[in-house]
Protein backbone atom coordinates (compact mmCIF):
# COMPACT_ATOMS: atom_id res chain seq x y z
CA UNK A 1 0.00 0.00 0.00
CA UNK A 2 1.85 3.50 -0.79
CA UNK A 3 2.59 5.83 1.59
CA UNK A 4 0.67 9.07 1.82
CA UNK A 5 3.19 12.13 1.25
CA UNK A 6 2.27 15.70 2.05
CA UNK A 7 0.33 17.44 -0.91
CA UNK A 8 0.51 20.93 -1.72
CA UNK A 9 -2.93 22.70 -3.07
CA UNK A 10 -4.16 26.23 -3.81
CA UNK A 11 -7.44 28.15 -4.00
CA UNK A 12 -8.33 31.54 -5.38
CA UNK A 13 -11.05 33.58 -5.20
CA UNK A 14 -11.65 37.31 -6.37
CA UNK A 15 -14.05 39.85 -5.88
CA UNK A 16 -14.38 43.43 -7.88
CA UNK A 17 -14.04 46.64 -5.86
CA UNK A 18 -15.33 50.17 -6.53
CA UNK A 19 -12.01 51.91 -5.26
CA UNK A 20 -8.67 52.64 -6.13
CA UNK A 21 -5.70 50.61 -5.88
CA UNK A 22 -3.89 52.72 -2.97
CA UNK A 23 -6.82 52.62 -1.01
CA UNK A 24 -7.23 48.81 -1.83
CA UNK A 25 -4.12 48.28 -0.69
CA UNK A 26 -4.45 49.92 2.24
CA UNK A 27 -7.04 47.54 3.51
CA UNK A 28 -4.84 44.05 2.83
CA UNK A 29 -1.85 45.22 4.44
CA UNK A 30 -3.31 46.70 7.42
CA UNK A 31 -6.79 44.40 7.72
CA UNK A 32 -9.13 46.27 9.67
CA UNK A 33 -10.91 42.68 10.22
CA UNK A 34 -12.54 43.44 13.70
CA UNK A 35 -15.31 45.32 11.17
CA UNK A 36 -15.84 41.93 9.53
CA UNK A 37 -18.86 40.42 11.17
CA UNK A 38 -17.65 36.82 11.84
CA UNK A 39 -20.29 34.78 10.29
CA UNK A 40 -21.79 32.15 13.04
CA UNK A 41 -21.14 28.87 11.18
CA UNK A 42 -17.24 29.98 11.44
CA UNK A 43 -17.91 29.93 15.01
CA UNK A 44 -19.52 26.81 14.86
CA UNK A 45 -16.80 25.03 13.04
CA UNK A 46 -14.41 26.01 15.53
CA UNK A 47 -12.52 28.40 13.61
CA UNK A 48 -11.19 31.61 15.77
CA UNK A 49 -12.39 35.18 15.03
CA UNK A 50 -9.59 36.99 13.15
CA UNK A 51 -9.07 40.53 15.06
CA UNK A 52 -6.34 42.69 13.19
CA UNK A 53 -3.47 41.78 10.74
CA UNK A 54 -0.69 44.16 11.32
CA UNK A 55 3.03 44.54 9.34
CA UNK A 56 5.77 44.93 11.48
CA UNK A 57 7.94 45.74 9.18
CA UNK A 58 7.40 46.58 5.36
CA UNK A 59 8.85 45.03 2.09
CA UNK A 60 10.04 41.48 1.36
CA UNK A 61 11.84 40.00 3.96
CA UNK A 62 9.42 42.03 6.62
CA UNK A 63 6.59 41.08 8.82
CA UNK A 64 2.90 40.77 9.08
CA UNK A 65 1.31 39.42 12.45
CA UNK A 66 -2.56 38.52 12.02
CA UNK A 67 -4.04 38.19 15.72
CA UNK A 68 -6.93 35.74 16.77
CA UNK A 69 -9.84 35.41 19.33
CA UNK A 70 -8.27 32.32 20.52
CA UNK A 71 -4.88 34.57 21.59
CA UNK A 72 -3.05 32.53 18.89
CA UNK A 73 -1.32 34.41 16.16
CA UNK A 74 0.02 33.88 12.48
CA UNK A 75 3.31 35.23 11.85
CA UNK A 76 3.65 35.96 8.17
CA UNK A 77 6.96 36.21 6.23
CA UNK A 78 6.37 39.28 3.38
CA UNK A 79 7.68 37.19 -0.19
CA UNK A 80 6.09 40.12 -2.16
CA UNK A 81 5.49 43.49 -2.03
CA UNK A 82 4.85 45.73 -4.81
CA UNK A 83 2.17 48.49 -3.54
CA UNK A 84 -1.03 48.65 -5.60
CA UNK A 85 0.05 45.57 -7.06
CA UNK A 86 0.33 42.62 -5.27
CA UNK A 87 1.27 41.19 -1.69
CA UNK A 88 2.43 37.87 -0.82
CA UNK A 89 3.27 36.04 2.47
CA UNK A 90 4.10 33.06 4.04
CA UNK A 91 2.08 31.64 6.93
CA UNK A 92 3.66 30.55 10.24
CA UNK A 93 0.91 30.10 12.85
CA UNK A 94 1.50 29.42 16.46
CA UNK A 95 1.87 26.12 18.17
CA UNK A 96 -1.52 24.66 19.20
CA UNK A 97 -3.40 26.97 17.24
CA UNK A 98 -6.63 24.96 16.36
CA UNK A 99 -9.49 25.10 13.86
CA UNK A 100 -12.55 22.83 13.69
CA UNK A 101 -11.44 21.78 17.51
CA UNK A 102 -8.83 19.08 16.33
CA UNK A 103 -6.78 20.61 13.40
CA UNK A 104 -3.42 21.75 15.04
CA UNK A 105 -2.46 24.54 11.90
CA UNK A 106 1.33 24.41 13.43
CA UNK A 107 1.36 20.43 13.23
CA UNK A 108 -1.26 18.70 12.01
CA UNK A 109 -2.54 17.02 8.77
CA UNK A 110 -3.25 20.78 7.32
CA UNK A 111 -1.54 23.16 7.25
CA UNK A 112 -1.58 26.86 5.82
CA UNK A 113 1.38 27.58 3.73
CA UNK A 114 0.98 30.43 1.99
CA UNK A 115 -0.86 33.45 0.75
CA UNK A 116 -0.99 36.26 -1.62
CA UNK A 117 -3.60 39.30 -3.10
CA UNK A 118 -2.84 40.24 -6.53
CA UNK A 119 -4.66 44.28 -7.39
CA UNK A 120 -5.80 44.42 -11.34
CA UNK A 121 -6.88 47.57 -11.81
CA UNK A 122 -9.74 47.94 -14.04
CA UNK A 123 -13.03 50.56 -14.82
CA UNK A 124 -14.55 51.75 -12.06
CA UNK A 125 -12.12 50.39 -9.66
CA UNK A 126 -10.03 46.95 -9.50
CA UNK A 127 -10.42 43.21 -8.97
CA UNK A 128 -8.94 41.85 -6.10
CA UNK A 129 -7.55 38.33 -5.95
CA UNK A 130 -6.55 36.28 -2.49
CA UNK A 131 -4.90 32.92 -3.70
CA UNK A 132 -3.69 30.48 -0.63
CA UNK A 133 -1.49 27.71 -0.65
CA UNK A 134 -2.31 24.80 1.95
CA UNK A 135 -0.87 21.36 2.95
CA UNK A 136 -2.58 18.37 3.23
CA UNK A 137 -0.62 15.44 5.16
CA UNK A 138 -1.29 11.70 5.42
CA UNK A 139 -4.59 9.87 5.38
CA UNK A 140 -6.23 12.53 7.86
CA UNK A 141 -5.30 14.75 5.00
CA UNK A 142 -6.81 12.76 2.12
CA UNK A 143 -10.14 12.97 4.12
CA UNK A 144 -9.67 16.09 4.92
CA UNK A 145 -9.50 17.70 1.20
CA UNK A 146 -13.34 18.40 0.78
CA UNK A 147 -14.12 19.89 3.79
CA UNK A 148 -11.15 22.34 3.74
CA UNK A 149 -11.47 23.30 0.12
CA UNK A 150 -15.08 24.43 1.44
CA UNK A 151 -14.19 25.86 4.24
CA UNK A 152 -11.06 28.19 2.70
CA UNK A 153 -13.33 29.01 0.55
CA UNK A 154 -16.20 30.33 2.62
CA UNK A 155 -13.25 32.15 4.74
CA UNK A 156 -11.45 33.66 1.50
CA UNK A 157 -14.94 35.29 0.65
CA UNK A 158 -15.22 36.35 3.60
CA UNK A 159 -11.88 38.18 3.77
CA UNK A 160 -12.56 39.60 0.42
CA UNK A 161 -15.75 41.43 1.16
CA UNK A 162 -15.09 42.77 4.11
CA UNK A 163 -11.89 44.10 2.24
CA UNK A 164 -14.19 45.43 -0.43
CA UNK A 165 -16.68 47.11 2.22
CA UNK A 166 -13.76 48.55 3.93
CA UNK A 167 -12.01 50.30 0.91
CA UNK A 168 -15.30 51.33 -1.00
CA UNK A 169 -16.34 52.91 2.50
CA UNK A 170 -13.04 54.70 2.48
CA UNK A 171 -13.28 56.18 -1.21
CA UNK A 172 -16.94 57.15 -0.38
CA UNK A 173 -15.07 59.23 2.12
CA UNK A 174 -16.26 57.60 5.33
CA UNK A 175 -13.53 57.05 7.44
CA UNK A 176 -12.53 53.13 8.46
CA UNK A 177 -14.30 51.83 11.03
CA UNK A 178 -11.33 52.21 13.71
CA UNK A 179 -10.74 55.36 12.78
CA UNK A 180 -7.56 54.29 11.57
CA UNK A 181 -5.70 55.40 8.87
CA UNK A 182 -2.66 53.20 7.59
CA UNK A 183 -1.94 55.34 4.61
Amino acid sequence: MPVARKKQHTLEHSIQINASAQAVWQHITEVDIASFRHPAYFSLLGIPKPLRAEVVEPGVGGARTAFFSNGRRFSQEITEWQPYERYAFTFRADPDFRVGYLLDLSDGPFQMKAGAYHITPGQGGVRLSLSSRYELDGIAGVGLRLPVRLVLALFQRYLLKGIKANAERQEMGLSSPSGASHA
